[in-house]
């Protein structure tokens, strides 16, 4: 009888230590691509980039967008994904997924090529993703285009360190090197004055290591430089001449200069731990590898973070009037490589280390388990940083807007424009490829035509009409949504480019008095009727008179207030007078609005008012009454009152921090003229605290109720 064959049990054993860092590397990448595959995307600049994209799909965009202005990489590669998955909001958020697991990939092999290790590759992208918040964010608000300028440069510098190695393949890394870094310069406008320069230094030195003659090292760069000449004609004949206005945003400097630059990078205090990591890597390097006279992996780096900082720097010295916040991941994509680095000798000494202190183990065994303990260690906060900052961009509800805009398509004459908030105004661009009017902070803004369009919305939804010029927007308001003629007003300041709102005159605390010297209330301004208003506009000059009346104790009272602003003034005059069957008192006050009073001081009939910091200074204005039997005194809980015992009241605020702006030129802005100029037909409202009071006004100006879907209510114009 044949006895049966022996089982012979297989043991298992952990993966070499060289796999390792594979492992782990997986492991982060397919770990946020699976956290960013079920975060909701909302940012409005996804669906900018969506409607960046439509072109590329034969599809059409508002004749206010500039498609040229937008270096065509990732608008193509975009509209390769929608095309594939047939859906564009599934498309842009598949689109993201791979963009993710593209950055992680080339920050990667950028690290494990330069240090020709896997654990120098592993830690860049621990780096990259887990360390510091920058390159994450980037898929937080929806920053694909410098995403992708990040994973071309990082790609083309990895590839030209290859081709620096003298590997057998050395033309092919040379081709996919310049190719990657012509993809860079245009992909993103900012990104691209970095990539640049960065990846030609790269390549010189990577070819200064394997060729002894400058004409060999030229003919290795021949591709670089094609890639390059291509970009750079590209640049003059497409980008260029739509883009010039890139460098001229008024806010840019004082709400997103080198100081919200500098604040990025030092905030969080692991991507502190990177610099310092960093600079104390370059520095042992570079004085071990310049004294020997060559050309290694700290020379590379080093000089890479050089061009970088020096690009910055430039543009702080020029005062190039840019998004800086913008340039962090650029400054950290040579460093988070050079932390690796050293991150690298840090970890074997340690594990070196380990194995003589407590005898056990290998120095491998030990590196390998530090390396999973700041995985493990550093996953969990990256993710619920990424989450926050994900929370904060989120939409009410995609699904619901969708629904929305298939009615209104269905509804509204083709072509007709949406008035609706920022984040989804930019979506009902990208995913209708209508006109969308809405509001949006200057300082994310780069051209004249948005900030006009965002003044116009302001004024639709949230005034009866407002006065604008350089330094000033006065939004005429009341606490009936739809009066005729609005009681009281917000006055907005252009603080560094961006219009705040600084002061408020309420409806209710305009008081006329009863004229018997007692203080006593008369009337109060709620409590008339809206006789008349007219106002004017010559381009150099405007102004509103507005007047109130009613009849108390048997006698008219009237109210008559004048609000005028001069072409480049930085001085807002109101005259005000009361009446009955003769000139009697009144009172209003001035309290803060946006922001809050940090000092005040009263003299007389005049004040000076210090608001909170905005931007990069404190915002500080002037007032000064005048009228016979006119006082001005400080309110106990902050502002001022205003008060008249007879005679008509000149009051001047005159903006002390303020410099005349490009944005807008004096004029007034009239709600009904502005859905006529923009062909507004239908309204995209939020329905919030806020709904009531816009749905009343836009009523006042023909549009009605039509559908309710999710938190939105659509109303139409008939």
């Amino acid at each position: 009888m044949r006895r049966p064959e022996s089982i012979v049990p297989v043991a298992l054993h952990w993966p070499a230590a060289d796999l390792w860092p594979l492992i782990l590397l997986g492991s982060v990448l397919l770990g946020f691509a699976s956290v960013l595959a079920t975060t909701e995307i909302g940012s409005g600049d996804y669906g900018q980039w969506l409607m960046a994209a439509r072109p590329y799909l034969g599809e059409d965009v508002p004749d206010y967008r500039a498609a040229s202005a937008v270096p065509p990489v990732m608008p193509f590669l975009l509209s390769l994904v929608v095309r594939l998955v047939g859906d564009p909001m599934l498309g842009v958020h598949l689109f993201a997924i791979l963009l993710l697991l593209a950055l992680g990939l080339s920050a990667y092999l950028a690290g494990a090529t330069l240090f020709s290790s896997r654990m120098a590759g592993l830690l860049t992208v621990v780096g990259a993703l887990l360390l510091t918040d920058r390159f994450l964010e980037l898929f937080a608000f929806g920053g694909l285009l410098q995403a992708g300028a990040i994973v071309f440069l990082w790609l083309g510098a990895a590839a030209l360190m290859r081709a620096g190695d003298g590997s057998s393949r050395e033309r092919t890394w040379w081709t996919v090197g310049g190719l990657s870094i012509g993809l860079a310069a245009l992909a993103h406008v900012g990104t691209a004055s970095i990539a640049v320069p960065a990846g030609i230094v790269v390549g010189l030195l990577s070819a200064m290591r394997v060729a002894p003659t400058w004409r060999s090292r030229f003919r290795r760069l021949a591709p670089l430089g094609v890639a390059l000449a291509v970009a750079g004609l590209y640049w003059l004949v497409y980008l260029l001449p739509g883009g010039t206005e890139f460098a001229r945003n008024p806010a840019s400097l004082a709400y997103r200069g080198p100081g919200r630059l500098l604040e990025g990078l030092t905030e969080y205090w692991p991507a502190l731990a990177i610099v310092a990591a960093a600079g104390a890597g370059m520095g042992i390097g570079l004085a071990t590898e310049l004294p020997r006279r060559t050309i290694g992996p700290w020379t590379i780096v080093g000089a890479w973070t050089a061009v970088t900082l020096a690009v910055v720097l430039a543009a702080v010295l020029t005062g190039a009037a840019t998004d800086y916040p913008r340039f962090a991941t650029p400054l950290l994509a040579p460093l988070v490589i050079a932390a690796a680095g050293a991150g690298v000798a840090g970890i074997r000494h340690a594990g070196g280390w380990l194995t003589v202190r407590l005898r056990r183990g290998t120095p491998a065994s030990w590196s390998v388990s530090l390396l999973i303990i700041l995985v493990a260690t550093t996953t969990s906060p990256a993710v619920l940083a990424f989450g926050t900052q994900a929370n904060g961009y989120r939409m009410a509800a995609p699904g619901s807007l969708r629904e929305a805009l298939a009615w209104i398509d269905d509804n509204v004459a083709p072509g007709a424009a949406i008035l609706a908030p920022v984040r989804e105004g930019k979506w009902i661009e990208g995913l209708s490829g209508r006109p969308a009017l809405f509001s949006s902070a200057v300082r994310y803004s780069f051209r004249p035509d948005e900030w006009h369009r965002s003044l116009a919305a302001d004024t639709v939804l949230r005034s009866g009409g407002a006065l604008v010029n350089e330094y000033f927007f006065v939004r005429l308001t009341d606490e009936v949504a739809n009066s005729a003629v609005p009681r009281g007003m917000a006055i907005g300041v252009n603080h560094g480019g961006e219009y705040l709102d600084l002061l408020r005159i309420a409806p209710g605390e305009t008081r006329i008095l009863d004229g018997s010297g007692s203080l006593a209330t008369l009337a109060t301004l709620p409590n008339l009727a809206g006789e008349s208003r007219s106002a004017s506009s010559s381009g150099l000059a405007a102004s509103v008179t507005s007047t109130w009346s009613g009849e108390r104790l048997g006698a008219p009272v009237t109210f008559r207030e004048i609000i005028s602003l001069q072409d480049h003034a930085s001085t807002l005059e109101v005259r005000a007078s009361a009446a009955t069957t003769e000139p009697t008192g009144f009172e209003l006050e001035l309290h803060p609005a946006q922001l809050p009073l940090t000092r005040m001081s009263v003299a007389g009939t005049e004040a000076e008012l210090t608001f909170a910091v905005a931007g990069s200074d404190e915002p500080r204005l002037r007032v000064v009454l005048s009228g016979a039997f006119a006082t001005l005194s400080a309110l106990p809980d902050g502002g001022l009152r205003v008060r008249s015992l007879g005679a008509p009241i000149r009051l001047l605020i005159t903006d002390l921090s303020g410099a005349s702006s490009p944005t807008v030129g004096t004029q007034f802005l009239e709600p009904s003229e502005l859905v006529a100029t923009y062909g507004v037909a239908a309204v995209l409202l939020v329905r919030d605290d806020s709904l009531e009071g816009r749905q009343t006004r836009l009523e006042a100006l023909g549009f009605r109720l039509a559908q309710i879907f999710g938190p939105y209510a659509v109303l139409v114009s008939p």
